[in-house]
């Protein structure tokens, strides 16, 4: 049997044709609307159709892709399905995964693949295809970067490109090569990199890292995930995740406002059990949620905000403790903290002046929260304090009629609202010390104050100007308390019986945690 040559049809459409790479054969039926049907190593047949190859011409008038490398591989067969559609979700679904994989799959060797639009007239000379694939990437619309650090000393490298002129990826391992379990982990992040890269191309964008940044310490040993991607109204949004054994940064920028955060486990030493760290992040998942409600804060940053955050906090799961970490001095000196990494993040909105009629009335919420732990001394003789704090500073109009859409103007009439600023703090500092390996310090201190001032005017008259405050502040000696359940939880390991100190001291950590509501914090 004669092997069968590859070529590439097509009908004249209402709407431009992409050329397919070789080995793919295209059926268009005419109508007001391009239906293109693959098949691989043959052509359908028909009875009207223009036959081209890989470089060839549609036709006067048309586009068409042309394509880096032949190939019929999944990479080859998802880009060319990719490139038909017409948003960034659709042109990346399933593009990192393949990639991905097929990098894995020839052992790391490197892998570049693009598809071109040109029109059908423009010249195809080889150094100037060259340069336009270049540009295809250098200037990308829409781009996705990827590196990941190896336990063995290597780096792979992985990018997606797309814009109107066409859609390119690109991966490699540079400095060394991966070893057969790095591949194998490699490739079983495939899924977890996609659905990363479809949470950030979707609108509005959603935060999907899931296993993706629980890496495994003995592969790898830290990545670097970033993205800059348009939205269908034009602006840009970009992403950038970095992280390492101890340490990971995320920044997320668009239309709506920007969340950053970093985090820091000090080489691990501040965390806790995954009951307690667990506790601390629903306390700070709390303050969170009251946060928006109170400064009117929009709600999907927020959301976007929450999900970073427990993400991010739940790559301490798995993560490695240092040496003498589970020893009775370490156990009992986390007791008072929150088990979490120490950290700060922030969400802001842009500023909004909505109202004409008094420009210096602004539309805001910043909001700030943080954790540091100071460690001093040894094991022995060990003093830690940790501080925790959140501010939130916000401003909003509201319609003096729920069922009316608020729409200022220069006309009076239109002025009947209600303007509020919010300008709250809190704070909890916890002490714990040891002397020769006594317990001779336990204090925690708990402050929360909250302010708002709210005008309200009627036909742009000033009606009242009301301020509220509340503030509480607490300070406690927990020494005798935590004796006694140490004390305890010593009498009972000497019976034989399981320990019940952290379920008991569990129950106790709203004495100490963040707590940004005044009336909450109990005399």
């Amino acid at each position: 049997m004669n092997p069968i040559t590859p070529i590439i049809r097509t009908t004249q459409t209402y709407m431009p044709a992409a050329t397919a790479p070789p080995g793919i054969a295209i059926k268009a039926a005419e109508s007001t609307a391009a239906s293109n049907e693959v098949s691989i190593g043959k052509s359908p047949p028909s009875a009207d159709i223009g036959i081209y190859n890989a470089k060839g011409t549609l036709g006067n008038g048309q586009v068409r892709h042309i394509w880096e490398h032949n190939g019929i591989d999944k990479l080859s067969l998802n880009m060319y399905s990719a490139i038909q559609a017409s948003s960034t979700a659709s042109r990346f679904q399933g593009l990192g995964a393949a990639l991905l994989e097929q990098l894995a799959a020839n052992g790391g060797q490197r892998i570049a693949q693009s598809g071109l639009a040109v029109d059908s007239g423009t010249a195809t000379e080889p150094l100037l295809l060259g340069l336009q694939q270049a540009r295809l990437r250098e200037f990308a619309t829409d781009r996705v970067t990827f590196t990941l650090n190896t336990a063995s000393g290597a780096t792979v490298s992985l990018g997606l490109f797309n814009s109107d002129r066409g859609l390119a990826v690109d991966a490699e391992v540079l400095g060394g090569d991966l070893t057969a379990s790095e591949l194998k982990g490699l490739a079983m992040m495939a899924d977890s990199f996609q659905t990363a890269v479809n949470g950030l191309a979707q609108e509005p964008p959603s935060l999907k890292l899931g296993s993706l940044v629980k890496l495994d310490p003995a592969l790898f040993t830290g990545l670097q995930f970033e993205a800059q991607l348009q939205t269908a109204g034009g602006a840009q949004q970009t992403f950038a995740l970095q992280m390492d054994e101890h340490t990971r940064s995320l920044e997320l920028q668009g239309p709506s406002g920007n969340v950053k955060m970093n985090f820091d486990t000090q080489g691990g030493t501040l965390l806790g059990s995954e009951t307690q760290r667990q506790a601390a992040v629903s306390n700070y998942l709390t303050q969170f949620d009251a946060a928006q409600q109170r400064g009117n804060g929009d709600e999907q940053l927020m959301t976007l905000f929450k999900d970073a955050f427990r993400q991010l906090n739940s790559v301490d799961d798995a993560a490695l403790r240092p040496a003498g970490h589970d020893t009775w001095s370490s156990r009992t000196s986390r007791l008072l903290l929150s088990g979490m990494a120490d950290f700060n993040a922030s969400l802001t909105t842009p500023e909004k002046r909505t109202n004409p009629m008094r420009r210096e009335e602004v539309d805001s919420f910043t909001y700030n929260v943080s954790q540091t732990t100071t460690r001093k001394g040894g094991a022995a003789n060990l003093s830690l304090q940790q501080d925790q704090q959140s501010a939130l500073k916000a401003s909003w109009h509201e319609s003096l009629n729920p069922w009316v859409e608020l729409q200022l103007s220069l006309d009076s009439k239109s002025q009947d609202y209600r303007y509020h600023e919010v300008d709250d703090e809190a704070s909890s500092s916890t002490r714990i010390g040891f002397v020769n390996n006594v317990l001779v310090e336990a204090t925690a201190t708990q402050q929360a104050s909250q302010r708002e001032r709210v005008r309200t005017y009627q036909q742009a008259e000033l009606q009242s100007d009301v301020t509220t405050s509340a503030s509480a502040e607490q300070s406690r000696d927990l020494l005798d308390m935590l004796e006694k359940l140490l004390a305890q939880d010593r009498q009972a390991r000497r019976l034989g019986l399981a320990s019940s100190l952290e379920q008991q001291v569990q129950s106790l950590r709203g004495l100490w945690l963040l707590q940004s509501n005044p009336s909450l914090i109990d005399d």
